[in-house]
């Protein structure tokens, strides 16, 4: 597994217990937390710490665009994995120019793959291939 995958998968961990405690804790503190659990080196780290501050920074920017592209869905009702995962991989899409559309969206279909439910893998590839033509 590479090490921005890694990366990803303790930003997704963050996110969940960011939202599970309702924003109470310190984002940092729950990144290292999660950051250690997956043994990422200091590099990685920063590319990781980045991404979730972004995420959830322009949390809302970024539910307004998946809402769009979720049809008949509404954005509370998603399984909280498939939401992070749609917020995490468009934040990467706009955020992270130097990262290929195809690559971060791969990388957000491997994540609901592992962490979702059985036909996460294809609604995230559906939402985040019609986002990623918007940016």
């Amino acid at each position: 597994m590479g090490k921005r995958r890694q990366a990803r998968e303790a930003v997704l961990e963050a996110l969940y217990c960011y939202e599970m405690r309702a924003a109470d804790d310190d984002l940092k503190e729950i990144f290292d937390y999660c950051a250690e659990r997956h043994s990422l080196d200091k590099d990685v780290s920063e590319f990781g710490y980045d991404l979730l501050c972004k995420t959830v920074k322009n949390r809302d920017e970024l539910d307004k665009s998946i809402e769009l592209h979720t049809e008949n869905w509404d954005l509370k009702r998603l399984a909280v994995i498939d939401r992070n995962i749609l917020r995490l991989g468009l934040a990467e899409i706009i955020y992270f120019p130097d990262i290929p559309k195809k690559v971060s969206i791969d990388e957000a279909i491997e994540l609901a793959k592992i962490y979702g439910s059985a036909d996460s893998g294809r609604f995230v590839n559906g939402v985040l291939d019609a986002l990623g033509k918007d940016f």
